[in-house]
């Protein structure tokens, strides 16, 4: 499964120096129709990047992500172990829950769109800075041993979807 994965996110900064960590991702584009009794109807453009170690869902808009053909910086790449298809089931679910977590979310619905054919699987590219990293596609500051739980805590059993 590693030999698919190309390009990696566009970084915000330039990656000189290491050490990186190269975690797996997918970026599924995603397009969500919300309708609701105490919401606007909108209509918008998501891309869901779904970590392919454990399965963490995060979705941004989809003209602030990237993905850029160039040659990976040297690190530690981790193993991907959620499936192609696992991953668009959780962007999926993770974008009909989006907006719920309000009380006015119980009154809204979430209608997705999911274009597989623009599915893709690349890298993310964490840069290594002491007791920290630093996400090199949105300049996020993780530290380092909180990253590495949530990244290994889930790798054996990445969360299972509620639907069937």
């Amino acid at each position: 499964m590693q030999d698919e994965f190309r390009g990696m996110l566009a970084p915000l900064f330039e990656l000189r120096e290491g050490p990186f960590l190269l975690v797996p991702v997918f970026l599924v584009p995603v397009e969500i129709f919300s309708r609701g009794m105490m919401t606007r109807t909108s209509y918008s453009f998501h891309a869901a990047l779904v970590d392919a170690v454990n399965g963490q869902v995060a979705l941004l808009p989809l003209k602030s992500v990237a993905v850029i053909e160039a040659e990976l910086p040297e690190g530690k790449r981790l193993e991907a172990r959620v499936s192609r298809q696992r991953a668009i089931d959780l962007a999926e679910e993770a974008a009909r829950l989006m907006g719920k977590g309000k009380w006015t979310g119980a009154l809204r619905y979430n209608s997705v769109m999911v274009d597989q054919d623009r599915v893709r699987s690349t890298w993310r590219v964490w840069k290594i800075e002491g007791e920290s990293l630093i996400d090199s596609s949105t300049g996020r500051r993780e530290n380092l041993g909180s990253l590495v739980a949530s990244l290994l805590g889930d790798a054996g059993n990445p969360p299972e979807s509620s639907e069937t």
